[in-house]
């Protein structure tokens, strides 16, 4: 079964290429010769590199020497984000073997054990997360405790680098839906994002999500924009998700406050609270979903957090006809 995420997946021979590298060998024939490869495979593992945006390619003449030695190719890591992380990591820990750890299925299962408790298996077994990860602790690596994964404190650096290459990977993956789609939040291989009301979206894993569904439940509001949430493992967006991707649109800003409040009012009955507070909670709004359930409850009541007056809600509620 192919990976969804193999054209961000490493192969062994790609990062033995970046530890050479990092050993600062450069020069494309050079690169061949330690590492015994065809040069057409290795153009190809180039090419697969450079397309994630880790390493870029330079031409460099020498007009004094002899016409077939006269342009040599040298290859270097790129300036982007990810690729500087990756390159420290191989540089800080050259000790460890690196390509038996990102290759094949090896940088999903980190994502996974990056991610906490949202544990998929949607790309592998549960046998071969299992086979991975006693792998990483077999090296140091990775953590187990209190039934949580963890990528063990002393490799911030990796912790660095799989945040920002999946960065890296939701920004392909934005634009590869339309140039002028904003980036609203993003945590894991999880984003929300604004389009133009007018552009259609057919590619999977795109959901409509937070105030472009606030007119499903009868709370009309007039927009140029939808907002749209990207998921992997969520296949169907909840009102609870609604609720809180709302509040992501832009934090602590009380017209989405407001709109959030107005959905848990109107469906509270329907509303898994356990659901709500558990996703709350992986997405830093604990504080704030427990406040709102607060002020509704006691009509009113403010700690501190970002909450219209029981007023101004109950004006609001009026407009868009939602009973208090």
């Amino acid at each position: 079964m192919k990976s969804k995420l193999e054209n961000y997946t490493f192969s062994k021979q790609e990062i033995k290429i970046l530890k050479e590298i990092v050993s600062e060998n450069h020069i494309l024939s050079s690169l061949r010769k330690s590492l015994s490869i065809k040069p057409s495979l290795l153009s190809h593992y180039i090419k697969r590199l450079q397309n994630k945006n880790i390493v870029k390619l330079q031409k460099r003449s020498f007009p004094s020497i002899q016409k077939s030695e006269k342009f040599k190719k040298y290859v270097y890591f790129s300036d982007s984000k990810h690729a500087l992380s990756l390159r420290e990591l191989l540089l800080t820990y050259n000790h460890i073997e690196w390509e038996d750890i990102l290759s094949g299925l090896g940088i999903e299962v980190l994502f996974q054990i990056l991610a906490g408790y949202k544990i998929t298996f949607e790309s592998f077994s549960s046998v071969t997360f299992w086979r991975y990860s006693k792998n990483f602790m077999a090296r140091g690596l990775v953590e187990y405790e209190s039934d949580v994964f963890r990528i063990t404190s002393r490799f911030s650096i990796l912790v660095d680098f799989l945040k920002e290459y999946q960065q890296f990977i939701i920004g392909n993956v934005v634009k590869s839906l339309s140039e002028s789609a904003v980036t609203l939040w993003q945590k894991d291989l999880e984003c929300l994002i604004r389009i133009p009301k007018n552009l259609e979206v057919t590619q999977r894993g795109f959901q409509k999500t937070a105030t472009s569904r606030l007119p499903d439940f009868g709370i009309q509001l007039l927009s140029d924009f939808d907002v749209y949430f990207y998921s992997r493992r969520k296949k169907i967006v909840r009102i609870e998700d609604i609720i809180l991707h709302t509040l992501l649109v832009e934090r602590d800003n009380i017209r989405y406050v407001t709109y959030s409040l107005l959905l848990l009012k109107k469906e509270l009955r329907k509303i898994d609270k356990g659901y709500l507070l558990k996703e709350a909670a992986w997405l830093d709004l604990g504080l704030q979903i427990n406040a709102m359930f607060q002020f509704l409850e006691t009509k009113g009541t403010r700690k501190g957090l970002t909450l219209p007056t029981w007023t101004g809600f109950m004006a609001k509620a009026k407009d868009y006809g939602v009973l208090i």
